[in-house]
């Protein structure tokens, strides 16, 4: 009897192996279907640029030049000096010397700013019209063809856009310095404009680099406006201030790049039965997670390959269409919070903060493409508030200043700026201290504090007992 019964049971876990090893098998052998080219829309924007008005070609000459005479940042360090704000600060001579070497640099720079598009076709390799700007990634490059996977993309102009905005960030206060509005407001309109380019490929990282940018136009506008208030002429303010309300439409975030890379990815790891719906690929899936580790950084990823398990994720895991709806599912939740003020985000009955990623414990989680890939939305979706909030800010603090040319006296109240505090949807408020005025904000406990600054008066946080100050910059 118990012979019988070993022997029922080999006989079970030998066709257990059979068939499990026929699906394994099976699963090998399936393949991917690419059928939409993301990368290519990604790069729509781009395409249509004409050839002429792409401003990457004068970018790339101007980024070269940038690298044969750094920032001098090193140099505050080695002398154990702060680095300077303002030109009439001890140490701006460093600064002062490097403009000098960029005459010709910062001239490239503002004629590329003025170009309708950025111009530049992204790809997964560093392109032979560019190796003199990027030649150790060049060089590194083997012959393998690009795969024309989103995941793939390179990004190394943002960095280089990021060094030229720090660039005429320096000589607009240079120029303010000695009096030169034109060049001032040139400068600050470039660094603007710089930004937007950043923007033409609607990436996540794009758009929140271009925010940075924006906050140091805006930060450098401040700075300005605090040492010379009286710099620009009534022209001139009224073209800076259209520049700044003209940056409505880039104010918020754009999701379509994270959404392109999810559903490009699934297109590369799951097979397509035609209707939207198909089984995981494992040796495709195991390189594309793989890849996806080393973009993340994110060590959960196991580097196993996932073929010995394809009969257990076919069965446990979602299929691609279950993915897909999933990821649209909590993208679409988080898409309807962009643009809206941050004094209805802070009224709304669930809380916003709430976070839609889940840490992925394994290949077999049943949205381990999604929780591995999904970004930390909520505060991506805060910066661009907080840039509008930032950019209202300016806006009322050149209304302030215009008042104070025309009348000598500062304004007591900021109703008539355009903008509201985006905290509390009432005006900014301005108060006189030390006879000099402090332009602020209530900040996220929606409380008028006198203009008393605390730092984590701007953050998502209710705990704060302070005021966001924004002009003049108390950090």
């Amino acid at each position: 009897m118990v012979k019988h019964i070993m022997k029922w049971c080999v006989g079970v876990f030998v066709g257990f192996v059979l068939v499990y090893g026929a699906w394994v098998g099976i699963a090998m052998t399936r393949s991917a279907t690419i059928s939409v080219d993301y990368v290519a829309k990604l790069n729509e924007t781009a395409s249509a640029v004409p050839e002429e008005d792409r401003a990457w070609p004068i970018y790339r000459d101007a980024s070269i030049a940038l690298k044969e005479h750094e920032m001098p940042s090193s140099v505050f360090y080695d002398n154990d000096l702060e680095e300077p704000e303002w030109p009439s600060e001890e140490g701006w001579a460093y600064f002062e010397t490097w403009l000098q070497e960029h005459i010709d640099t910062l001239a490239l720079v503002r004629t590329g700013a003025n170009k309708d598009g950025l111009g530049l076709i992204l790809q997964g390799r560093v392109q032979e019209e560019d190796k003199e700007l990027w030649p150790a990634q060049f060089a590194s490059q083997n012959d393998e063809p690009y795969d024309g996977s989103v995941l793939s993309i390179l990004l190394p102009q943002l960095a280089e856009m990021r060094q030229m905005t720090k660039l005429l960030a320096c000589d607009a206060k240079s120029a303010a310095f000695t009096g030169d509005a034109e060049r001032c407001l040139l400068d600050i309109e470039s660094m603007l404009f710089i930004g937007t380019h950043m923007r033409e490929h609607p990436f996540l990282i794009s758009d929140l680099l271009c925010f940075s940018m924006y906050g140091l136009a805006f930060k450098t506008i401040g700075e300005i406006l605090e040492h010379v208030p009286t710099l620009f002429s009534q022209q001139q303010f009224a073209q800076l201030e259209r520049t700044l309300i003209h940056l409505d439409d880039s104010l918020g975030l754009r999701l379509i790049g994270e959404r392109y890379l999810m559903y490009d990815l699934l297109q590369r790891v799951y097979t397509d039965n035609g209707n939207g719906d198909g089984n995981i690929i494992p040796l495709e899936s195991g390189q594309m997670l793989q890849e996806a580790e080393f973009s993340t950084g994110d060590s959960s990823v196991t580097s196993l390959t996932p073929a010995l398990f394809a009969p257990i994720i076919d069965v446990f895991a979602s299929s691609r269409k279950e993915l897909r709806e999933e990821y649209d599912r909590r993208m679409d939740i988080m898409e309807q919070y962009i643009g809206v003020p941050l004094y209805e985000l802070m009224a709304l009955p669930n809380a916003f903060g709430e976070q839609l990623h889940e840490a992925p414990s394994s290949t077999i989680d049943p949205y381990f493409l999604v929780n591995l890939l999904m970004p930390a939305l909520d505060q991506a979706i805060l910066q661009g508030e907080y840039t509008r909030a930032k950019r209202d800010a300016t806006l009322a603090t050149l209304y302030a200043a215009q008042v104070f040319n025309k009348t000598g006296e500062w304004p007591t109240d900021l109703a008539s700026a355009g903008v509201v505090d985006a905290w509390s949807g009432a005006p900014f408020l301005i108060k006189m201290k030390n006879g000099s005025p402090v332009l602020y904000s209530v900040g996220s406990n929606q409380t008028d504090n006198g203009g008393e600054h605390r730092k984590d008066a701007q953050k998502w946080s209710a705990v704060s007992t302070g005021d966001w100050v924004l002009w003049p910059s108390p950090e």
